[in-house]
Protein backbone atom coordinates (compact mmCIF):
# COMPACT_ATOMS: atom_id res chain seq x y z
CA UNK A 1 0.00 0.00 0.00
CA UNK A 2 2.12 2.82 -1.35
CA UNK A 3 5.12 1.50 0.59
CA UNK A 4 3.43 1.77 3.99
CA UNK A 5 4.39 -0.74 6.65
CA UNK A 6 1.91 -3.60 6.59
CA UNK A 7 2.85 -4.41 10.19
CA UNK A 8 1.48 -1.10 11.46
CA UNK A 9 -1.55 -1.01 13.71
CA UNK A 10 -4.31 0.68 11.70
CA UNK A 11 -7.66 2.17 12.63
CA UNK A 12 -10.68 3.68 10.91
CA UNK A 13 -14.36 4.34 11.36
CA UNK A 14 -16.19 1.38 9.79
CA UNK A 15 -19.59 3.09 9.75
CA UNK A 16 -20.61 6.20 7.75
CA UNK A 17 -19.62 9.54 9.25
CA UNK A 18 -22.54 11.25 10.97
CA UNK A 19 -24.90 10.84 13.90
CA UNK A 20 -26.23 7.37 14.63
CA UNK A 21 -27.17 5.19 17.58
CA UNK A 22 -23.93 3.22 17.38
CA UNK A 23 -20.69 3.55 15.42
CA UNK A 24 -17.93 1.00 14.78
CA UNK A 25 -14.22 1.75 15.07
CA UNK A 26 -11.86 -0.95 13.82
CA UNK A 27 -8.29 -1.41 15.05
CA UNK A 28 -6.11 -4.10 13.46
CA UNK A 29 -2.50 -5.21 13.75
CA UNK A 30 -0.12 -7.04 16.04
CA UNK A 31 -0.26 -5.47 19.50
CA UNK A 32 -3.61 -3.71 19.06
CA UNK A 33 -5.22 -5.63 21.95
CA UNK A 34 -2.38 -4.68 24.28
CA UNK A 35 -2.60 -1.04 23.16
CA UNK A 36 -6.36 -0.83 23.69
CA UNK A 37 -6.02 -2.28 27.18
CA UNK A 38 -4.31 0.99 28.17
CA UNK A 39 -7.55 2.87 27.54
CA UNK A 40 -10.23 0.30 28.36
CA UNK A 41 -11.40 -0.15 31.93
CA UNK A 42 -11.96 -3.92 31.58
CA UNK A 43 -9.88 -6.59 29.84
CA UNK A 44 -10.98 -7.41 26.30
CA UNK A 45 -12.56 -10.82 25.78
CA UNK A 46 -11.75 -12.74 22.61
CA UNK A 47 -14.85 -13.32 20.51
CA UNK A 48 -17.18 -11.89 23.14
CA UNK A 49 -18.82 -8.46 22.84
CA UNK A 50 -18.86 -6.85 26.29
CA UNK A 51 -19.70 -3.55 27.92
CA UNK A 52 -16.57 -1.50 28.57
CA UNK A 53 -15.38 2.05 29.19
CA UNK A 54 -12.85 3.95 27.10
CA UNK A 55 -10.88 6.53 29.14
CA UNK A 56 -8.30 9.06 27.98
CA UNK A 57 -7.55 12.01 30.26
CA UNK A 58 -10.85 13.64 31.15
CA UNK A 59 -12.66 11.87 28.28
CA UNK A 60 -14.85 8.88 29.15
CA UNK A 61 -17.09 6.88 26.83
CA UNK A 62 -19.25 3.89 27.74
CA UNK A 63 -19.17 1.48 24.81
CA UNK A 64 -19.08 -2.14 23.72
CA UNK A 65 -15.85 -3.84 22.65
CA UNK A 66 -14.70 -7.17 21.27
CA UNK A 67 -11.30 -8.65 20.44
CA UNK A 68 -10.33 -11.25 17.84
CA UNK A 69 -7.11 -13.23 17.94
CA UNK A 70 -5.04 -13.89 14.81
CA UNK A 71 -5.63 -15.73 12.57
CA UNK A 72 -9.32 -16.03 13.52
CA UNK A 73 -10.34 -12.51 12.54
CA UNK A 74 -11.52 -10.69 9.43
CA UNK A 75 -8.02 -9.39 8.67
CA UNK A 76 -6.22 -12.54 9.78
CA UNK A 77 -4.37 -10.58 12.47
CA UNK A 78 -5.22 -9.30 15.96
CA UNK A 79 -8.34 -7.13 15.62
CA UNK A 80 -10.41 -5.04 18.03
CA UNK A 81 -13.78 -3.48 17.28
CA UNK A 82 -15.17 -0.68 19.43
CA UNK A 83 -18.87 0.23 19.40
CA UNK A 84 -19.21 3.76 20.85
CA UNK A 85 -22.23 6.05 20.54
CA UNK A 86 -22.55 7.31 17.00
CA UNK A 87 -21.59 10.89 17.76
CA UNK A 88 -18.86 12.11 15.34
CA UNK A 89 -17.18 14.01 18.19
CA UNK A 90 -16.88 10.83 20.31
CA UNK A 91 -15.48 8.81 17.39
CA UNK A 92 -13.04 11.59 16.53
CA UNK A 93 -11.67 11.73 20.09
CA UNK A 94 -11.19 7.94 20.26
CA UNK A 95 -9.45 7.77 16.88
CA UNK A 96 -7.21 10.77 17.63
CA UNK A 97 -6.23 9.16 20.94
CA UNK A 98 -5.15 6.03 19.09
CA UNK A 99 -3.26 8.04 16.48
CA UNK A 100 -1.28 9.77 19.23
CA UNK A 101 -0.22 6.36 20.51
CA UNK A 102 1.40 4.85 17.44
CA UNK A 103 -1.63 3.83 15.40
CA UNK A 104 -2.13 5.17 11.87
CA UNK A 105 -5.25 5.72 9.79
CA UNK A 106 -6.12 2.88 7.44
CA UNK A 107 -6.09 3.44 3.71
CA UNK A 108 -9.08 2.66 1.52
CA UNK A 109 -9.85 -1.05 1.74
CA UNK A 110 -6.78 -1.78 3.86
CA UNK A 111 -8.61 -4.04 6.30
CA UNK A 112 -9.79 -6.20 3.41
CA UNK A 113 -6.38 -6.01 1.75
CA UNK A 114 -4.82 -7.41 4.92
CA UNK A 115 -7.41 -10.19 4.84
CA UNK A 116 -6.26 -10.91 1.27
CA UNK A 117 -2.54 -10.78 2.12
CA UNK A 118 -3.11 -13.09 5.10
CA UNK A 119 -4.91 -15.67 2.99
CA UNK A 120 -8.40 -15.07 4.41
CA UNK A 121 -9.84 -14.03 1.04
CA UNK A 122 -8.74 -14.33 -2.58
CA UNK A 123 -8.90 -11.43 -5.05
CA UNK A 124 -12.11 -12.70 -6.67
CA UNK A 125 -13.79 -12.72 -3.25
CA UNK A 126 -12.53 -9.21 -2.53
CA UNK A 127 -14.04 -7.95 -5.79
CA UNK A 128 -17.30 -9.71 -4.95
CA UNK A 129 -17.28 -8.06 -1.52
CA UNK A 130 -16.88 -4.62 -3.10
CA UNK A 131 -19.80 -5.42 -5.41
CA UNK A 132 -21.94 -6.52 -2.45
CA UNK A 133 -21.31 -3.16 -0.79
CA UNK A 134 -22.18 -1.31 -4.02
CA UNK A 135 -25.22 -3.45 -4.90
CA UNK A 136 -28.38 -1.52 -5.80
CA UNK A 137 -30.69 -4.43 -6.54
CA UNK A 138 -31.49 -7.78 -4.93
CA UNK A 139 -30.17 -9.49 -8.08
CA UNK A 140 -26.79 -7.74 -7.76
CA UNK A 141 -26.65 -8.59 -4.06
CA UNK A 142 -27.43 -12.27 -4.70
CA UNK A 143 -24.86 -12.44 -7.52
CA UNK A 144 -22.19 -10.83 -5.34
CA UNK A 145 -22.89 -13.24 -2.46
CA UNK A 146 -22.69 -16.29 -4.74
CA UNK A 147 -19.28 -15.16 -6.00
CA UNK A 148 -18.08 -14.29 -2.49
CA UNK A 149 -19.11 -17.69 -1.15
CA UNK A 150 -17.45 -19.51 -4.06
CA UNK A 151 -20.62 -21.04 -5.48
CA UNK A 152 -19.20 -20.85 -9.03
CA UNK A 153 -16.81 -23.83 -9.21
CA UNK A 154 -15.58 -23.81 -12.84
CA UNK A 155 -12.51 -21.61 -12.45
CA UNK A 156 -11.33 -23.39 -9.30
CA UNK A 157 -11.64 -26.67 -11.23
CA UNK A 158 -9.58 -25.20 -14.08
CA UNK A 159 -6.85 -24.20 -11.65
CA UNK A 160 -6.75 -27.73 -10.20
CA UNK A 161 -6.68 -29.34 -13.66
CA UNK A 162 -3.74 -27.18 -14.65
CA UNK A 163 -1.95 -27.88 -11.39
CA UNK A 164 -2.35 -31.64 -11.90
CA UNK A 165 -1.24 -31.39 -15.54
CA UNK A 166 1.89 -29.47 -14.61
CA UNK A 167 2.73 -32.05 -11.94
CA UNK A 168 2.42 -34.81 -14.53
CA UNK A 169 4.59 -32.96 -17.04
CA UNK A 170 7.24 -32.22 -14.43
CA UNK A 171 7.37 -35.91 -13.52
CA UNK A 172 7.71 -36.92 -17.17
CA UNK A 173 10.43 -34.36 -17.84
CA UNK A 174 12.30 -35.45 -14.71
CA UNK A 175 12.32 -39.11 -15.73
CA UNK A 176 12.30 -38.62 -19.51
CA UNK A 177 15.76 -40.17 -19.92
CA UNK A 178 14.47 -43.41 -18.43
CA UNK A 179 11.32 -43.61 -20.59
CA UNK A 180 10.71 -44.50 -24.19
CA UNK A 181 9.28 -41.81 -26.47
CA UNK A 182 6.12 -43.84 -27.12
CA UNK A 183 5.54 -44.11 -23.36
CA UNK A 184 5.62 -40.35 -23.05
CA UNK A 185 3.41 -39.75 -26.05
CA UNK A 186 0.93 -42.51 -25.31
CA UNK A 187 0.17 -42.43 -21.61
CA UNK A 188 1.05 -39.00 -20.36
CA UNK A 189 0.14 -36.90 -23.38
CA UNK A 190 -3.34 -38.41 -23.56
CA UNK A 191 -4.02 -37.70 -19.89
CA UNK A 192 -2.62 -34.18 -20.11
CA UNK A 193 -4.53 -33.54 -23.33
CA UNK A 194 -7.81 -34.62 -21.74
CA UNK A 195 -7.23 -32.31 -18.76
CA UNK A 196 -6.37 -29.39 -21.02
CA UNK A 197 -9.49 -30.02 -23.14
CA UNK A 198 -11.68 -30.06 -20.03
CA UNK A 199 -10.11 -26.86 -18.73
CA UNK A 200 -10.53 -25.13 -22.10
CA UNK A 201 -14.23 -26.03 -22.28
CA UNK A 202 -14.83 -24.67 -18.79
CA UNK A 203 -13.05 -21.43 -19.70
CA UNK A 204 -15.03 -21.07 -22.94
CA UNK A 205 -18.27 -21.35 -20.99
CA UNK A 206 -17.10 -18.73 -18.48
CA UNK A 207 -16.11 -16.36 -21.30
CA UNK A 208 -19.50 -16.87 -22.98
CA UNK A 209 -21.18 -15.87 -19.71
CA UNK A 210 -19.08 -12.74 -19.19
CA UNK A 211 -21.55 -10.38 -20.87
CA UNK A 212 -24.38 -11.66 -18.68
CA UNK A 213 -22.34 -11.38 -15.49
CA UNK A 214 -21.15 -7.87 -16.29
CA UNK A 215 -24.70 -6.74 -17.04
CA UNK A 216 -25.98 -8.10 -13.72
CA UNK A 217 -23.15 -6.36 -11.90
CA UNK A 218 -23.14 -3.03 -13.75
CA UNK A 219 -26.68 -2.84 -15.10
CA UNK A 220 -28.02 -3.05 -18.66
CA UNK A 221 -27.00 0.12 -20.54
CA UNK A 222 -29.55 1.59 -22.96
CA UNK A 223 -28.88 4.54 -25.29
CA UNK A 224 -31.74 6.63 -26.71
CA UNK A 225 -30.92 8.05 -30.13
CA UNK A 226 -32.88 9.80 -32.84
CA UNK A 227 -33.51 13.10 -34.59
CA UNK A 228 -33.98 16.31 -32.57
CA UNK A 229 -37.34 16.82 -30.85
CA UNK A 230 -38.68 13.27 -31.28
CA UNK A 231 -39.18 12.84 -27.53
CA UNK A 232 -35.99 11.14 -26.31
CA UNK A 233 -35.82 13.23 -23.14
CA UNK A 234 -39.51 12.63 -22.41
CA UNK A 235 -38.91 8.91 -22.89
CA UNK A 236 -35.95 8.98 -20.45
CA UNK A 237 -38.20 10.63 -17.86
CA UNK A 238 -40.98 8.10 -18.51
CA UNK A 239 -38.66 5.09 -18.20
CA UNK A 240 -37.02 6.34 -15.01
CA UNK A 241 -40.23 7.87 -13.60
CA UNK A 242 -38.35 11.12 -12.94
CA UNK A 243 -37.60 14.56 -14.36
CA UNK A 244 -33.94 13.81 -15.12
CA UNK A 245 -33.99 15.45 -18.56
CA UNK A 246 -35.20 18.95 -19.47
CA UNK A 247 -38.10 18.77 -21.91
CA UNK A 248 -39.02 21.70 -24.18
CA UNK A 249 -40.59 22.09 -27.65
CA UNK A 250 -37.28 23.58 -28.84
CA UNK A 251 -35.24 21.21 -31.00
CA UNK A 252 -31.72 20.56 -29.70
CA UNK A 253 -32.48 21.10 -26.01
CA UNK A 254 -30.26 18.16 -25.07
CA UNK A 255 -26.62 18.91 -25.88
CA UNK A 256 -24.88 16.33 -23.73
CA UNK A 257 -25.60 12.80 -22.51
CA UNK A 258 -27.88 12.45 -19.47
CA UNK A 259 -28.19 9.21 -17.49
CA UNK A 260 -31.07 7.83 -15.44
CA UNK A 261 -31.68 4.47 -13.76
CA UNK A 262 -34.63 2.19 -13.18
CA UNK A 263 -35.14 -1.38 -11.96
CA UNK A 264 -37.37 -3.80 -13.86
CA UNK A 265 -37.92 -7.45 -12.88
CA UNK A 266 -35.05 -7.05 -10.42
CA UNK A 267 -32.60 -5.94 -13.12
CA UNK A 268 -30.90 -2.54 -13.05
CA UNK A 269 -31.12 -0.51 -16.28
CA UNK A 270 -29.16 2.67 -17.04
CA UNK A 271 -30.73 4.83 -19.76
CA UNK A 272 -28.74 7.52 -21.58
CA UNK A 273 -30.51 10.40 -23.29
CA UNK A 274 -28.44 11.86 -26.13
CA UNK A 275 -28.31 14.90 -28.38
CA UNK A 276 -30.51 14.80 -31.46
CA UNK A 277 -28.77 13.51 -34.58
CA UNK A 278 -29.05 16.74 -36.56
CA UNK A 279 -26.88 16.21 -39.63
CA UNK A 280 -27.44 19.76 -40.91
CA UNK A 281 -26.16 21.62 -37.87
CA UNK A 282 -23.25 24.05 -38.02
CA UNK A 283 -23.31 24.55 -34.24
CA UNK A 284 -19.95 23.44 -32.80
CA UNK A 285 -21.40 22.51 -29.39
CA UNK A 286 -24.24 20.56 -30.98
CA UNK A 287 -21.74 18.63 -33.12
CA UNK A 288 -19.86 17.61 -29.97
CA UNK A 289 -23.17 16.42 -28.50
CA UNK A 290 -23.87 14.36 -31.62
CA UNK A 291 -20.42 12.74 -31.42
CA UNK A 292 -21.15 11.83 -27.81
CA UNK A 293 -24.52 10.41 -28.85
CA UNK A 294 -22.85 8.02 -31.29
CA UNK A 295 -20.28 7.03 -28.65
CA UNK A 296 -23.02 6.36 -26.09
CA UNK A 297 -24.78 4.16 -28.65
CA UNK A 298 -21.58 2.20 -29.37
CA UNK A 299 -20.91 1.68 -25.66
CA UNK A 300 -24.50 0.65 -24.81
CA UNK A 301 -25.82 -2.88 -24.43
CA UNK A 302 -28.92 -1.89 -26.43
CA UNK A 303 -29.97 1.06 -28.58
CA UNK A 304 -33.49 2.47 -28.72
CA UNK A 305 -34.03 4.47 -31.90
CA UNK A 306 -36.78 7.00 -31.23
CA UNK A 307 -38.73 8.42 -34.17
CA UNK A 308 -41.96 10.35 -34.66
CA UNK A 309 -42.12 9.48 -38.34
CA UNK A 310 -39.27 11.77 -39.39
CA UNK A 311 -36.70 10.16 -41.63
CA UNK A 312 -33.12 9.57 -40.48
CA UNK A 313 -30.72 6.93 -41.70
CA UNK A 314 -29.37 4.56 -39.03
CA UNK A 315 -27.40 1.41 -39.76
CA UNK A 316 -28.99 -1.11 -37.39
CA UNK A 317 -26.31 -3.70 -38.14
CA UNK A 318 -23.77 -1.64 -36.18
CA UNK A 319 -25.53 -2.58 -32.94
CA UNK A 320 -26.00 -5.96 -31.32
CA UNK A 321 -29.42 -5.09 -29.85
CA UNK A 322 -31.60 -2.50 -31.59
CA UNK A 323 -35.21 -1.41 -31.02
CA UNK A 324 -37.19 1.14 -33.01
CA UNK A 325 -40.00 2.99 -31.21
CA UNK A 326 -42.44 5.37 -32.85
CA UNK A 327 -43.23 8.08 -30.32
CA UNK A 328 -46.15 10.50 -30.01
CA UNK A 329 -48.70 7.76 -30.70
CA UNK A 330 -51.01 9.22 -28.05
CA UNK A 331 -54.04 7.22 -29.21
CA UNK A 332 -52.25 3.86 -28.98
CA UNK A 333 -53.66 1.27 -26.57
CA UNK A 334 -51.26 0.08 -23.89
CA UNK A 335 -50.28 -3.56 -24.43
CA UNK A 336 -48.44 -4.07 -21.13
CA UNK A 337 -45.74 -6.70 -21.34
CA UNK A 338 -47.14 -8.24 -24.55
CA UNK A 339 -45.13 -6.05 -26.88
CA UNK A 340 -45.55 -8.51 -29.76
CA UNK A 341 -49.06 -7.17 -30.30
CA UNK A 342 -47.77 -3.64 -30.81
CA UNK A 343 -46.30 -4.20 -34.26
CA UNK A 344 -43.46 -6.21 -35.73
CA UNK A 345 -41.23 -3.48 -37.18
CA UNK A 346 -41.43 -1.04 -34.31
CA UNK A 347 -43.16 -0.40 -31.00
CA UNK A 348 -45.73 2.40 -30.93
CA UNK A 349 -45.43 4.46 -27.76
CA UNK A 350 -46.42 7.74 -26.17
CA UNK A 351 -43.67 8.88 -23.83
CA UNK A 352 -45.79 11.85 -22.75
CA UNK A 353 -48.77 9.70 -21.74
CA UNK A 354 -46.60 6.71 -20.68
CA UNK A 355 -48.27 4.37 -23.15
CA UNK A 356 -46.38 1.11 -23.83
CA UNK A 357 -43.51 2.08 -21.52
CA UNK A 358 -43.93 -1.26 -19.73
CA UNK A 359 -43.86 -2.99 -23.12
CA UNK A 360 -40.57 -1.28 -23.94
CA UNK A 361 -39.11 -2.24 -20.55
CA UNK A 362 -40.14 -5.86 -21.12
CA UNK A 363 -38.64 -5.75 -24.60
CA UNK A 364 -35.32 -4.55 -23.19
CA UNK A 365 -35.43 -7.10 -20.36
CA UNK A 366 -35.96 -9.92 -22.84
CA UNK A 367 -32.85 -8.76 -24.71
CA UNK A 368 -30.64 -9.22 -21.63
CA UNK A 369 -28.23 -12.18 -21.82
CA UNK A 370 -29.54 -15.12 -19.83
CA UNK A 371 -26.25 -16.98 -19.32
CA UNK A 372 -23.69 -15.86 -16.77
CA UNK A 373 -20.86 -17.24 -14.70
CA UNK A 374 -18.41 -15.82 -12.20
CA UNK A 375 -16.76 -13.28 -14.54
CA UNK A 376 -18.12 -9.74 -14.24
CA UNK A 377 -15.28 -7.26 -14.87
CA UNK A 378 -12.56 -6.71 -17.45
CA UNK A 379 -9.70 -7.73 -15.15
CA UNK A 380 -11.24 -11.15 -14.66
CA UNK A 381 -12.13 -11.48 -18.36
CA UNK A 382 -8.57 -10.63 -19.43
CA UNK A 383 -7.05 -13.23 -17.07
CA UNK A 384 -9.37 -15.98 -18.30
CA UNK A 385 -8.94 -15.20 -22.01
CA UNK A 386 -5.15 -15.16 -21.53
CA UNK A 387 -5.39 -18.53 -19.82
CA UNK A 388 -7.48 -19.97 -22.65
CA UNK A 389 -5.08 -18.61 -25.31
CA UNK A 390 -2.18 -20.36 -23.58
CA UNK A 391 -4.16 -23.61 -23.32
CA UNK A 392 -5.05 -23.54 -27.01
CA UNK A 393 -1.40 -22.91 -27.87
CA UNK A 394 -0.40 -25.83 -25.62
CA UNK A 395 -2.88 -28.10 -27.43
CA UNK A 396 -1.38 -27.13 -30.79
CA UNK A 397 2.14 -27.83 -29.58
CA UNK A 398 1.09 -31.14 -28.03
CA UNK A 399 -0.33 -32.29 -31.37
CA UNK A 400 3.11 -31.89 -32.96
CA UNK A 401 4.57 -34.48 -30.57
CA UNK A 402 7.95 -32.75 -30.59
CA UNK A 403 8.53 -32.79 -26.83
CA UNK A 404 6.94 -31.55 -23.66
CA UNK A 405 9.14 -28.53 -22.85
CA UNK A 406 7.14 -26.05 -24.93
CA UNK A 407 3.84 -27.56 -23.77
CA UNK A 408 5.01 -27.22 -20.16
CA UNK A 409 5.98 -23.57 -20.67
CA UNK A 410 2.56 -22.78 -22.16
CA UNK A 411 0.76 -24.56 -19.32
CA UNK A 412 2.79 -22.53 -16.85
CA UNK A 413 1.58 -19.39 -18.65
CA UNK A 414 -2.01 -20.62 -18.37
CA UNK A 415 -1.59 -21.45 -14.69
CA UNK A 416 0.00 -18.05 -14.06
CA UNK A 417 -3.01 -16.32 -15.66
CA UNK A 418 -5.53 -18.23 -13.53
CA UNK A 419 -3.39 -17.60 -10.43
CA UNK A 420 -3.43 -13.89 -11.24
CA UNK A 421 -7.21 -14.09 -11.37
CA UNK A 422 -7.23 -15.14 -7.72
CA UNK A 423 -4.47 -12.69 -6.81
CA UNK A 424 -1.76 -15.27 -6.20
CA UNK A 425 0.54 -13.71 -8.79
CA UNK A 426 -1.15 -10.38 -9.52
CA UNK A 427 0.84 -7.18 -9.94
CA UNK A 428 0.76 -4.73 -7.01
CA UNK A 429 -0.89 -2.04 -9.17
CA UNK A 430 -3.74 -4.44 -10.03
CA UNK A 431 -4.21 -5.41 -6.39
CA UNK A 432 -4.20 -1.77 -5.26
CA UNK A 433 -6.81 -0.87 -7.89
CA UNK A 434 -9.15 -3.51 -6.47
CA UNK A 435 -8.92 -2.21 -2.90
CA UNK A 436 -9.24 1.45 -3.86
CA UNK A 437 -12.91 0.71 -4.58
CA UNK A 438 -13.54 0.17 -0.86
CA UNK A 439 -14.27 2.79 1.76
CA UNK A 440 -11.62 3.55 4.38
CA UNK A 441 -13.10 1.36 7.13
CA UNK A 442 -13.57 -1.83 5.08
Amino acid sequence: MNGLNKNDIITALATPFGKSAVAIIRVSGSGCTRLLSEFLEKPLKVGQLCVNTFKSGSFTENLMAVAYKAPKSYTGEDLVELFPHGNPLICDIIIKTLLKNGVRLAERGEFTKRAFLNGKLDLMQCEALADIIDAQTAEQLDYGNKRYLGEFKALAKVQQLLKDSLSSIEAVLHYSDEMEQNEIDGAEMNAIGAAVDSAAKLLEKEIAGFAGGKIINDGFKVALIGAPNVGKSTLLNALTDSDRAIVTPIAGTTRDTIDGNYVYCGRKFTVTDTAGLNTDTADYVEKIGIDRAYKAAKDADAVVFVTDGSEINIDKTEFERFITVKNKCDDQNDVGTEYGKAGKEYLRISAKNKINITALKQMLFDMCPKDFGSLCNHRQYECVTRCLDSLNAAKREASKAEGLEIVAALLYEAYSAISELYGESADESIISAVFERFCVGK
